[in-house]
């Protein structure tokens, strides 16, 4: 159909666009992302308009019948989100859409998860004018998702509405005021555990007796290049060279290309999935360091694996990004400097490093503390009456002139 695009952007994502000529000047005008297996409702077959920019995604055939829609208004002279708006004002679905093609797929990593996060938590109001949205209601809302998803969770689905209806009036799209705006979030407590000395032989055994080869390997990598969890699912072949020991991380979190030297117990995981993957057909090709039978190719978070290892090893309250923390700091127990750790974690601020060593110094803590406690018991231990073992001395009595 000529004037429907199909945007492919460099991180992967798919987008349908209708690019015509409206009043003299191009128009493009996004329709929605692209899903072959999206399902519209009834109400689409009747108005393929009511689903503009305010979808879960279309398929090929849809894109077609949304697009001949959007062309009919445009040939008419008409701009089909301003006729749309001009009625019913811009809905939260349809500035969710805007803001996620027009700005988060480019310069953001984590669009998928806004996505995915919009549409299970804000969906309900994807039909809903930004301008009818009540600040109480958005209370309600956070307040609920806090008791039934998490803290976390409510805190970002509220960040997110907010970034969407801000990026809104910024582009001049709302002139209502942010309903998400002074609600209260949650207080959260920052996380600062690791494994300590008394559980670590204990989750290393654990780890070695764990069936499943991908989890095994999958949790002692984390725990021993200290890097986070997605980059070692998605790991993938073309950026390890055993040969120069040395693993490169493309595209990271900080925006920066981050390369890890492998240490022996890591090369000897490495090669030992490397030589099984040459033996194995089906395998021989895979991409990925930890392949995985889903969509993604790669393995998924492996929650069931690491509860089994937690159980075996008598572990509780850990999670799999404490690994990374629990490899800082024993690098900060054993001696490692402050700019050691923090090039050996990409870390991107030192404040991030330093409380590194706030968690390392509870381990010196304690052996001082110890120390102190084996001299208390010490003392304690010393007789009552320190004149007990003295030897009385007979004398004969003198008499003394002067």
């Amino acid at each position: 159909m000529k004037g429907l695009e199909l945007r492919v952007t460099d991180r992967g994502g798919k987008s349908f666009s209708v690019y015509r000529w409206l009043n003299g000047r191009a128009v493009r005008t996004v329709l929605g992302r692209y899903n072959p297996d999206a399902i519209q409702s009834d109400e689409f077959n009747k108005n393929p308009l009511s689903a503009l920019s305010n979808n879960a995604g279309l398929s090929i055939e849809q894109a077609r019948m949304l697009a001949a829609a959007v062309m009919m208004q445009l040939s008419l002279g008409r701009d089909p989100r301003s006729e749309s708006r001009a009625v019913k004002g811009i809905t939260l679905g349809e500035m969710f859409n805007r803001y996620l093609h027009d700005y988060a797929i480019d310069h953001t990593k984590t669009w998928k998860k806004m996505e995915e996060s919009f549409y299970l938590y804000l969906g309900h109001w994807r039909n809903r004018p930004v301008a009818s949205l009540k600040r109480s209601e958005v209370q309600l809302l956070i307040n609920h998702l806090g008791r039934e998803r998490g803290h976390t969770t409510a805190n970002r689905t509220l960040e997110l509405m907010r970034a969407v209806i801000n990026r809104g009036k910024r582009w001049g799209l709302l002139e209502c005021e942010n309903p998400s705006t002074f609600v209260s979030k949650f207080k959260l407590q920052s996380r600062d555990r690791f494994v300590f000395e008394e559980e670590l032989p204990r989750l290393v055994a654990a780890i070695e007796a764990e069936p499943n080869e991908d989890v095994k390997d999958f949790v002692l990598i984390s725990l021993y290049t200290g890097a986070r969890k997605t980059k070692v699912l998605t790991m993938l072949w073309q950026d390890v060279n055993l040969e120069c020991s040395s693993w490169i991380i493309p595209d990271n979190k900080n925006n920066t290309t981050h390369t890890i030297l492998l240490t022996e117990p890591e090369i000897e995981i490495l090669q030992r999935r490397l030589d099984a993957r040459t033996t194995n057909p089906a395998a021989k090709n895979h991409a990925f360091v930890f392949p995985g039978p889903g969509a993604t190719g790669h393995l998924s978070d492996p929650k069931k694996g690491w509860h089994r290892i937690l159980k075996r090893a008598r572990i509780k309250n850990l999670h799999l990004h404490d690994l990374r923390r629990t490899l800082s700091s024993y690098m900060a127990i054993t001696g490692a400097s402050l700019s050691v750790i923090g090039n050996a974690l990409n870390h991107k601020d030192l404040s991030t490093t330093r409380k590194v060593y706030a968690l390392s110094g509870r381990e010196d803590e304690r052996r001082a503390r110890q120390t102190a406690q084996a001299h208390m018991l010490a003392q304690s231990r010393r007789p009552n009456n320190p004149t007990s073992n003295v030897v009385p001395i007979s004398q004969k009595k003198r008499n003394v002139e002067f």
